[in-house]
């Protein structure tokens, strides 16, 4: 069953789409903080996040650009009130995949967010590169008739990629979005789950087509021939 994060701080909005979408074969999550959303995505995977822009302890648009900072594509639809256009427009830059004004209708409001899972489906789902198949939703690589087995922060690299395919990131930038690390000691992490990710995806790990490296810089994401 889909997990859903609703993330809004008027009770009774809330509890009554936690009800609607209990309805639409949705294991549903309600939350009113900042904090109480971000404590629940550090625990688990939810097939999408509907965020209100206005929360007690913070703006849900902080909540947004962390998510996304960090390399994470869960679908995003933003709940927002009349008068919030600038805001609506920062959403959206911010990567946010759609947004809905309140008052809704909960039907709207559903139509909405199929349309934006199956565009997410559509960008996650299957992928292939070179003779590797790759299901991101799966953490799973199919290669030679084989299924590699995919660790979730290897995942997350290879969305990070690509989420910015041809473009190169230092190993601190890598680790402040992926791991969300301001500071750490070595930037060895990044180079161990390359190295993972290049014998899991690529045909010659040793002169990789896809996952290469930038001398003085750090690693990008090749899709094509260059």
């Amino acid at each position: 069953m889909k997990q859903l994060l609703i993330v809004e701080d008027d009770s009774s909005i809330r509890e009554s789409l936690v009800d609607f979408f209990q309805t639409r074969d949705y294991f549903v999550h309600g939350v009113e903080t900042k904090a109480e959303a971000e404590a629940l995505l550090a625990e688990r995977e939810v097939c999408a996040l509907l965020l209100d822009l206005r929360l007690p302890d913070g703006d849900g648009l902080d909540l947004l650009r962390e998510l996304r900072r960090r390399g994470k594509d869960t679908p995003v639809l933003l709940i927002t009130a009349r008068g919030e256009e600038r805001q609506r427009i920062q959403g959206l830059e911010a990567g946010a995949d759609d947004y809905i004004n309140k008052p809704f209708s909960v039907y709207e409001l559903a139509a909405r967010l199929n349309a934006v899972l199956r565009r997410s489906t559509g960008r996650q789902g299957l992928l292939r590169l070179g003779s590797a198949e790759v299901d991101l939703d799966a953490f799973e690589i199919r290669k030679g008739g084989k299924s590699i087995r995919l660790l979730q922060k290897e995942a997350e690299l290879l969305r990070f990629f690509l989420r910015h395919p041809g473009q190169a990131f230092s190993r601190d930038e890598i680790l402040r979005q992926v791991w969300g690390y301001e500071a750490v000691p070595t930037t060895r992490t990044v180079d161990t789950h390359v190295y993972e990710l290049r014998h899991k995806l690529e045909d010659d790990p040793g002169h990789p087509l896809f996952l290469r490296t930038v001398h003085g810089v750090g690693y990008r994401l090749v899709l094509g021939e260059e």
